[in-house]
């Protein structure tokens, strides 16, 4: 058990994807069932998809809206499109609609004119940080604050003989936070509670998740991994978010997720309100 009175607790979340089967059957029935697991914030994804129309996006984030309101469920952040280009009113106005205060951009893709090796030349992390400056700025406007969202491909060395990862943050204004994937971070070879310590209180949201540190393989309930997720979540006390998330899982996920929940609360190191 860590020590409650030294240790500064996050508060749970839970990003969404995890669930993206059950919601696309059925998004208020799982709704409901995240929020019987006992979480009170949820981080959810696809906010601006280019896959919709402006319209079909304001009516998806409207039914969103009303069941997060029906079972007592806040926002943590989402993970969202960057409002930047052609739709960047739209995207804001989609965020605005639900109450957004920290959106985050999850990958490269979901900026307009780039795609996931955006980050795989110098020149090119460049353009990708100047887009995503612009972007900022105009959520700025309305009171919202962007973010980062790492995979493990960010550490790829780049032309200055310096991790893209690296170069991207140096060139981003530092308004820009860091969600910082703890699993993806480790797969990368990284010491997550070293690059945590480093960021310091840029960091304002983890994703915690545990397993192999590998891309394909099924992630696992915290403790049965490698990731040193203790570590990590001392080493980011600014990190008011501690977002569980399962890209893949081999059993069921809910019950999974409320594994790892209940681990984190028992431990003294995340609450389930804020």
């Amino acid at each position: 058990m860590t020590d409650s009175q030294t240790t500064p607790r996050g508060t749970l979340s839970v990003q969404m994807y995890t669930f993206r089967d059950a919601q696309q059957a059925d998004p208020t029935a799982t709704v409901a069932r995240v929020a019987g697991i006992g979480f009170r914030y949820v981080e959810p994804f696809g906010i601006g998809s280019s896959r919709q129309t402006p319209a079909a996006r304001m009516a998806t984030a409207t039914t969103l809206r009303r069941d997060l309101g029906d079972h007592g469920l806040g926002l943590s952040s989402v993970h969202a499109a960057a409002p930047y280009g052609p739709q960047a009113d739209a995207i804001l106005d989609e965020l605005d609609l639900i109450g957004a205060k920290l959106a985050v951009v999850s990958w490269p893709g979901e900026v307009h004119g780039f795609e996931r090796d955006a980050l795989s030349t110098l020149d090119g992390t460049r353009r990708f940080a100047g887009a995503m400056n612009e972007a900022a700025r105009n959520a700025s406007a309305r009171g919202i604050r962007l973010g980062y969202h790492n995979h493990w491909w960010e550490w790829d060395t780049l032309e200055n003989g310096q991790a893209a990862y690296d170069t991207l943050l140096g060139l981003l204004d530092p308004q820009v936070f860091t969600e910082v994937d703890i699993y993806w971070a480790r797969t990368a070879g990284q010491d997550p509670a070293e690059l945590l310590q480093r960021l310091g209180d840029r960091t304002l949201a983890l994703h915690v998740k545990d397993g192999p540190a590998t891309p394909e393989a099924d992630q696992v309930p915290l403790g049965g991994g490698v990731v040193d997720y203790r570590a990590a979540i001392l080493a980011a006390p600014s990190a008011k978010w501690h977002v569980l998330e399962m890209d893949r899982s081999a059993g069921d996920v809910f019950a999974d997720v409320e594994q790892s929940a209940r681990r984190l609360v028992e431990e003294g190191l995340s609450s389930w309100e804020g």
